[in-house]
């Protein structure tokens, strides 16, 4: 099973204008400081033209014989992450894991090497790590986790992926959003790409109800949308007066009720404040990281956000164990708009009776250049040991397993998110177009640094202005950014 990114971005661009060139996206393993701009969130945008002959991209790698070498990869549990490499050992009809076998397959024949993945029963692959390193252990060759494993780098478990022989992170398989969000003074340890579909998936989205939308005689959102003109007010204009208290018992209930909006605190705030533009933090032209809390379009975009999930009376779930209920209160028509990812879509709406649409997160305006989506901190991150037993191997095999699911994997990822038997409508598909083209990275929102949840807690407690927050909360977050900065910037220099 597998699932992510940069050429799956590009493919599925290809795919999703119906036959289309298929894009090439490239950029520099460095982050490429003429494009350093303090004021952009950090995106993946960047596309060439698309290469002449139709090589497959593994075929165009040095091929290496490892001698039977066993690769083991662990994965994070919690996170589905299995879906990336693991498979059931042979084609089983399943879109996913037929072509995640077809990759895994691909690579062991050309480089006499077998692939196991392992899943970590504990999920906590940072303790696994750190014990493996600290006991001079080399079971792991890979680790497939997610944000979390970000300290890791910090705290010197990780090696320097621009220094790991073999891999070159210019290539289209890997995000160069990603590169530029958790790179810092050019240096990464953590990257994501094609060789993780579920990264890819894991971006923000939302999707609307076609029946609830057609009993109101509402116009669907998707001209908005193709034009640029999906706002968030737009979305808190045409949410306004939905939620409706059908049984007239004074209360809305899941169940009992209809919701303008519905979504989980995990993910909306996110989701709603990075689609808006609005980011933690910036880079200068070095390429170092700093914090940069703008208040004013902070408080800007919040108050919107605040209206759109807390004035409107939405289903806001704000409790780990109500979670699901976000998609079964839309799943079961229950609310209008639904704020979600990729992946959820075919998680929790795949048996909905009611038609439905997708859409991207709204723009703050429509001067706003693009649509972002933001990649929740539980999507694919990759990296390897600092104590890898073998460097050269390790690039080979990692290029190796990202070119190979951008020739194979990628061009069925469109198919696993529009699979759905009720979202096979054009309009859709070109949607999925947007949603996917640029991705957000915010330096410290995927470090999980201090100050990174500042919006979901302002939400979560109904605070109605957040400048507040952000003045208490700025020096606590420039100290911990500045700690990740100068232990990278230490490694550097050591």
């Amino acid at each position: 099973m597998i699932q992510n990114n940069h050429k799956l971005v590009c493919f599925l661009l290809a795919v999703l204008t119906l036959g289309g060139a298929m894009l090439s996206c490239g950029g520099n393993e460095k982050t490429d400081e003429n494009k350093n701009d303090a004021t952009q969130p950090i995106t993946d945008s960047e596309a060439t033209t698309a290469p002449e002959e139709n090589i497959s991209a593994l075929s165009k790698l040095p091929g290496e014989d490892y001698g039977g070498y066993v690769v083991n990869i662990i994965l994070n549990a919690g996170d589905d992450r299995f879906v990336d490499i693991m498979t059931e050992g042979e084609e089983t009809g399943d879109v996913m894991n037929d072509v995640v076998y077809a990759r895994n397959r691909a690579v062991e024949e050309k480089y006499n090497v077998k692939i196991v993945g392992f899943s970590d029963p504990d999920q906590d692959i940072n303790a696994v790590c750190r014990k493996e390193v600290q006991g001079g252990l080399n079971d792991y060759d890979f680790y497939f986790s997610n944000s979390h494993g970000a300290s890791l780098a910090s705290e010197g478990f990780l090696y320097s992926l621009g220094d790991l022989p073999n891999l070159d992170l210019s290539n289209p398989w890997w995000d160069q959003a990603a590169l530029k969000g958790l790179s810092v003074a050019g240096n990464v340890y953590m990257v994501t790409g094609d060789i993780s579909p579920t990264s890819l998936l894991t971006s923000s989205c939302l999707v609307f109800n076609k029946k609830l939308f057609q009993a109101q005689d509402m116009e669907y959102p998707y001209a908005l949308a193709a034009e640029g003109k999906w706002t968030l007010d737009r979305l808190i204009e045409m949410t306004k007066g939905l939620t409706t208290d059908v049984n007239g018992d004074g209360k809305y209930l899941l169940g009992d009720d209809i919701f303008g909006f519905s979504s989980w605190m995990a993910d909306s705030p996110f989701s709603l404040f990075f689609g808006a533009g609005a980011t933690y933090a910036s880079k200068d032209e070095n390429d170092i990281p700093y914090v940069n809390f703008d208040v004013d379009k902070i408080s800007a975009v919040y108050d919107k956000m605040y209206q759109l999930l807390i004035e409107q009376d939405s289903y806001f779930v704000t409790s780990g164990d109500l979670y699901e209920t976000t998609y079964q209160c839309f799943s079961n028509g229950g609310a209008y708009f639904c704020e979600i990812t990729l992946q959820k879509i075919d998680l929790f709406l795949r048996d909905m009776n009611d038609d439905y649409g997708i859409l991207p997160i709204p723009k703050w305006d429509e001067a706003q250049e693009a649509y972002l989506s933001c990649v929740n901190a539980a999507g694919g991150l990759i990296y390897v040991p600092n104590n890898t037993q073998d460097a050269a191997r390790s690039g080979m095999l990692m290029e190796a397993l990202a070119a190979g699911a951008y020739d194979m994997v990628t061009p069925s990822i469109y198919e696993v998110i529009t699979k759905t038997k009720n979202v096979r409508d054009e309009e859709s598909a070109e949607m999925v177009n947007l949603i996917i083209r640029n991705r957000v990275f915010d330096p410290i929102y995927m470090n999980l640094s201090s100050g990174w949840n500042i919006v979901q807690e302002q939400l979560q407690n109904k605070k109605k202005e957040i400048a507040s927050a952000l003045q208490k909360q700025e020096k606590g977050a420039v100290k911990a950014l500045d700690k990740i900065v100068n232990a990278y910037l230490e490694r550097e220099n050591s």
